[in-house]
């Protein structure tokens, strides 16, 4: 029962984050500030909730082995949201300052965030039900969107010495990519902690 509930926690948690990832990359895509800001300070408000309980659990002397096993998933669960809150700001950061990219780096930043958003929602499910066939899909999210990212950072490159691609764009173009990576590798990495 005690499993059950703890395990429950971060599922709520990826449930509510789900719909925010979705809004933050409409805000992104169609330039609208006020859509990442909303969804920002909605991300930060869910992970201060949560944060109250783990902390009641860090903070406890007598630990159960569940306890144990859910703390044991802190660490993949923060390089997730850390790695979510820089994309979040990056994004913000290219359309408050109105940085342009390019349509191409848009619909690469657009293919990488819609594969990420797969893996988001199969880790969700795989937490709720350990279905195996989506532990592999989260696995495969995962390299998938490495292998993809890979290319499209040499692609880029060579866009930047063209000419097509501003230093400013660039360093932003780079960071969100290597962010949607990072949620990746978090993402596998719970998988294969829960």
């Amino acid at each position: 029962m005690e499993e059950k509930r703890l395990v429950n926690r971060f599922n709520d948690m990826f449930v509510k984050t789900v719909p925010i990832l979705d809004d933050v990359k409409k805000g992104f895509l169609t330039n609208k500030l006020d859509i990442i800001k909303e969804n920002k300070a909605q991300f930060r408000d869910m992970i201060k909730s949560r944060a109250v309980s783990i902390q009641k659990i860090i903070e406890e002397p007598n630990k159960s082995e569940t306890q144990k096993d859910f703390l044991f998933l802190i660490p993949s669960f923060q390089t997730i949201g850390l790695a979510l809150e820089n994309l979040i700001n990056k994004m913000e950061t290219k359309v408050e300052l109105k940085i342009l990219f390019s349509e191409k780096g848009l619909a690469e930043i657009n293919e990488l965030y819609t594969i990420l958003e797969e893996q988001f929602r199969d880790t969700k499910d795989y937490i709720a039900t350990k279905n195996p066939v989506l532990k592999t899909n989260v696995r495969v999210g995962w390299e998938k969107i490495f292998k993809i990212a890979d290319e499209y950072a040499l692609i880029h490159q060579d866009r930047l010495i063209k000419g097509i691609c501003m230093p400013q764009a660039s360093y932003l173009y780079l960071d969100i990519i290597d962010s949607i990576k990072r949620i990746s590798r978090g993402l596998i990495d719970f998988a294969e902690k829960v």
